[in-house]
């Protein structure tokens, strides 16, 4: 990130005849000493990060240490996926969250803007790590991280949703769900086809084409704003109005949201980190959280508008059910508030957590201890607004958290004044005073009342630079990896750097979908990759090209099957709700897994040379 802002303010450029490669490609026939060079001079072989794994590799003189090398750096990533993960669905989105309810947003405008970005955090900051992390831009790397991704989630998830639970027909599907869908499936070949624009008539990304993609969401953010406020207007002129009052309270570790009963009343309750909030008018109301029952399709949903459904760690809960779990809750942290001190709650904040199950599985319990040293150490370093008040853990993060951000922004060494430290040296000076101000303003065991806005604004900035450098560093391992293995980095995007972030949504889709709301997955599956292509494309390639970086697109055989296949996936889908009216039964599903296999065996076929779809220039 420090290279990133220093070209940024420096306005460099990357000049294109200075002899690089466009890709890190050293030749087999070089001595060792000159392939050495190759990797240490060539820009293409450079990444972001702190590790500098193909230097580590091709540096190396004795073989067997290579391969150890190259093993360290394939465990190195599964802990950089891991960390991605816990950082974006642990951190980064609650905090989030904590701020959509701190600036009192709407859930429609929030759930298409911040909660929309707060889900798909790790493709968007993984297009950009990228494009901008490195000396040149990783352009294809993005682009087959963002599209694999897509092709993924719209295939092998979608799939694995109707597999899980096929959709019976009904006329509330027709009424609601199924202009949704159509929706977002619009807007998706629209940005397929500005993507086939970029390929088929451009050898260089141009600025006006990633702000076009930005266009594009913004148009996209109208539209579903404008359908949610003439539905509600519509809603209101049936429906008696309901007179709001407003409930003034001490926060909680929980943010407050707002549900309404059978009667129109209004209440009060709490939720728990890692939630979304659906606007489910067109989700139909179940009186329990039992297995999926076509029979209970049939039943009229007209009365059921404007039910919440919370999703918490990939359970589905409505309104009945949550009250009572947060009733449960606030016994249980009253209770605990009244018999631990101070001490013991900074402990149980550090304890081995099992998510939400009382009676965690083997594999729950096995998780909890996997990812256990990875959330103490984003714990001490990331402050969380849903966390309960503790002094000394404040304390902590006022000596860590200076430290951290400059770290993960490279700037710890940066020197400032010549022949000064750097400015990790003035760091703890930020960090005195931040103590004196906790331990002058605040008490042990009473929470102040700037407590949560303040951590959650912190906690947001700590989390966005974590994930940029954990981001960078995965770009300099599969960077690595493709240079030594000869798979290219579009066939690495599609495949490791895709899977790697959309199985949490495999995961996540199939649990809500046998749970009986399929509609809410299938939703997730088209608008998810919607929101990531459209900022994915524009964020990272509007920033390079303002630095005046010069990307280079080509449209070779695997960018022209991935292309070809999202058109596909959008296509066919789009065909089976105008003709099916949204009735997607278990043969859809089954058409969609071959067709994400023929999608895989053209990718090999494509890559290891057996076909070649294009000629060579």
């Amino acid at each position: 990130m420090r290279s990133l802002i220093a070209r940024f303010v420096a306005n460099d450029t990357i000049d294109d005849d200075d002899g690089d490669d466009q890709y890190c490609q050293p030749d087999p026939s070089w001595n060792f000493t000159d392939t050495c060079n190759y990797i240490q001079d060539t820009d293409a072989c450079g990444g972001g990060g702190y590790l500098a794994w193909a230097t580590y590799v091709y540096c190396c003189e004795d073989p067997v240490a290579k391969w150890f090398i190259v093993a360290a750096g394939c465990l190195f990533l599964l802990l950089m996926f891991m960390m991605l993960q816990s950082s974006a669905d642990d951190f980064f989105s609650p905090n989030l969250s904590t701020i959509v309810t701190h600036l009192k947003m709407s859930e429609s405008v929030a759930g298409v803007t911040f909660l929309a970005f707060g889900n798909g955090a790790p493709d968007i900051f993984g297009a950009i790590a990228s494009v901008l992390s490195s000396p040149r831009p990783k352009a294809d790397l993005a682009l087959g991280g963002l599209i694999g991704a897509a092709i993924f989630v719209t295939l092998a998830v979608h799939a694995s949703v109707v597999l899980t639970t096929p959709f019976k027909r009904s006329m509330y599907i027709f009424r609601a769900a199924f202009w949704s869908t159509l929706r977002d499936l619009v807007f998706l070949l629209v940005t397929a086809s500005l993507i086939l624009s970029m390929f088929l008539f451009y050898d260089d990304v141009v600025l006006w084409q990633p702000l076009t993609f930005l266009a594009v969401y913004i148009i996209y953010v109208t539209v579903v704003l404008t359908a949610e406020y003439y539905k509600k207007k519509k809603r209101a002129a049936i429906q008696p109005q309901i007179p709001s009052t407003t409930i003034s309270r001490r926060p909680t570790i929980i943010p407050d949201i707002q549900v309404y009963d059978e009667e129109g009343e209004k209440d009060s309750v709490k939720m728990d980190h890692k939630y979304s909030m659906f606007d489910t008018t067109h989700f139909r109301r179940r009186s329990t959280l039992s297995p999926y029952n076509h029979q209970e399709e049939e039943t009229d949903a007209a009365d059921h508008e404007g039910q919440a459904f919370i999703v918490l760690h990939n359970k589905v809960y409505r309104r009945d059910s949550l009250r009572s779990r947060t009733d449960t809750m606030r016994s249980r942290q009253q209770s605990e508030a009244q018999a631990i001190g101070p001490v013991f709650t900074l402990l149980s904040f550090f304890a081995v957590d099992f998510g939400d199950e009382e009676e965690p599985s083997t594999f729950g319990k096995i998780k909890g201890y996997v990812f256990w040293p990875i959330l103490v150490l984003l714990k001490l370093t990331i402050p969380l607004s849903e966390a309960p008040w503790s002094k000394p853990l404040v304390i902590m993060h006022a000596v860590l958290v200076p430290q951290c951000i400059l770290f993960n922004t490279q700037f710890m060494f940066f020197v400032p004044i010549e022949g000064g430290p750097g400015l990790w040296a003035y760091a703890p000076v930020i960090s005195v005073l931040l103590i004196v101000f906790i331990l002058c303003t605040t008490s042990m065991n009473e929470e102040p009342r700037f407590y949560r806005p303040i951590y959650s604004y912190l906690g947001f900035i700590s989390s966005v630079v974590w994930i940029y450098c954990i981001s960078a560093e995965v770009v300099d391992v599969v960077d690595m990896l493709g240079v030594v293995s000869g798979i290219s980095q579009a066939v690495l995007g599609l495949t490791l750097i895709a899977w790697a972030n959309s199985i949490g949504d495999l995961v996540a889709d199939i649990s809500i979908a046998k749970q009986g709301y399929p509609r809410m997955a299938v939703a997730g599956s088209i608008g998810g990759p919607l929101f990531n292509m459209l900022l994915g494309f524009g964020i990272p390639f509007t920033i390079a090209k303002l630095e005046g970086d010069t990307v280079p697109i080509a449209l070779d055989g695997v960018n022209l099957i991935m292309i070809v296949f999202l058109f596909i996936s959008i296509l066919f889908t789009m065909v089976n709700v105008l003709i099916f009216r949204a009735h997607l039964s278990r043969l859809y599903g089954f058409i969609l897994v071959a067709l994400y296999v023929i999608f895989l065996v053209f990718i090999i076929l494509s890559e290891t040379g057996v076909l070649v779809w294009l000629p060579e220039p």
